[in-house]
């Protein structure tokens, strides 16, 4: 008996389907998550992490412009 004659008779199709039913779960989960409202503000202050030189930036409000002027006002006074 060969090892490919064990694995044909073992049925493991399911297992495929039952990964895929998880991931799909796990996919509108996470979907979901990433649209709520409350979310907002945390995904706007991770989109200027790369641009940040070190400024102080608040979390508890959505940043906006004016903000963001007056932060890289006071950071560049600082450095001089």
């Amino acid at each position: 008996m060969r090892l490919s004659d064990i694995m044909s008779h073992m049925n493991l199709a399911s297992y495929a389907e039952v990964a895929l039913a998880i991931f799909l779960v796990v996919f509108i989960a996470a979907s979901i998550w990433a649209y709520l409202p409350s979310n907002r503000n945390r995904f706007s202050v991770a989109m200027t992490l790369p641009l940040d030189d070190g400024i102080a930036v608040s979390t508890r409000h959505t940043l906006d412009a004016d903000t963001l002027a007056i932060a890289s006002t006071k950071n560049d006074e600082a450095m001089q």
